[in-house]
């Protein structure tokens, strides 16, 4: 449109200047060609304000828009954030909820040979054992009994101290495996995972037909997917699943395995 009106005013001035070099122009004609050069600059001047106008509104739209998208995006990053923040305690409680079903699964185990220390509901005291901690006193089911009460009491430093007391001791009674177990657990649950690894490890190394092997080897699974190592986590569930299927552990080994296939 801008273009437009330029081209009519060089065109109306063209004419003038023809006008005034033929001769043939008279004063009437040289001022209504005055106007209507004067209407086409109004016209042009109107124009250009009205551009000039709309463009500073194109603009300002342009940064709100921006502004507004600004905005999104860090309201979707914050949200993102969230749902990270919320997945890490999923599976922070997913980890826990792990470790309570395998004590719960000990205290089964535990009950079906005979009731020998058999794991206590927090702050319960177990009849017969050393109440003192002491680990090197007492019995070898009182020392057990005592590191088992700990544990469940949340003292995991005094119950660790306590378990190997008694496997320093007793290396080959029939709760060393348990207590192995126990250490491996606490390991684990104080975030030094590699080292828990070679504690369960240690279980089927030293006491091979220890029921406390399935048991073992399925937590040894479970650690390393969590590791990022899934081909060695489900080489050892399927050693659960395939080498002892009447443990309790085969259960829950088969359902991890179909989760990670």
């Amino acid at each position: 449109m801008k273009r437009h009106w330029i081209r009519s005013g060089r065109a109306a001035a063209l004419a003038a200047a023809l006008l005034v070099s033929s001769g043939c122009a008279t004063k009437g004609d040289l001022r209504r060609l005055g106007v209507d050069i004067s209407a086409l600059t109004a016209r042009q001047d109107s124009m250009l304000a009205a551009l000039t106008r709309q463009n500073a509104v194109t603009q300002d739209t342009i940064r709100r828009q921006g502004d507004q998208l600004f905005e999104v995006r860090g309201d979707v990053s914050r949200q993102l954030q969230q749902i990270l923040d919320q997945l890490s305690t999923l599976t922070e409680l997913t980890g826990q909820n792990q470790r309570t079903i395998a004590a719960v699964r000990d205290d089964l185990e535990n009950m079906k040979r005979g009731g020998v220390a058999t794991a206590p509901s927090r702050g319960e005291a177990i009849p017969g054992a050393d109440q003192s901690v002491g680990g090197s006193a007492g019995t070898a089911d009182q020392i057990y009994g005592s590191a088992v009460q700990q544990y469940n009491r949340g003292s995991l430093a005094t119950a660790q101290r306590v378990f190997s007391d008694f496997l320093g001791q007793y290396p080959t009674h029939q709760l060393a495996p348990d207590a192995r177990f126990y250490l491996a657990d606490i390991l684990e649950q104080q975030g030094h995972q590699p080292e828990a690894l070679a504690a369960f490890g240690q279980i089927r190394e030293l006491h091979p037909t220890s029921p406390k092997v399935p048991d073992a080897l399925y937590r040894m699974g479970l650690l390393h997917l969590s590791l990022g190592n899934k081909t060695q986590g489900q080489s050892l569930l399927e050693q659960v699943v395939n080498t002892y299927p009447d443990s309790n552990a085969a259960g829950p080994a088969g359902e991890k395995l179909r989760e990670t296939r």
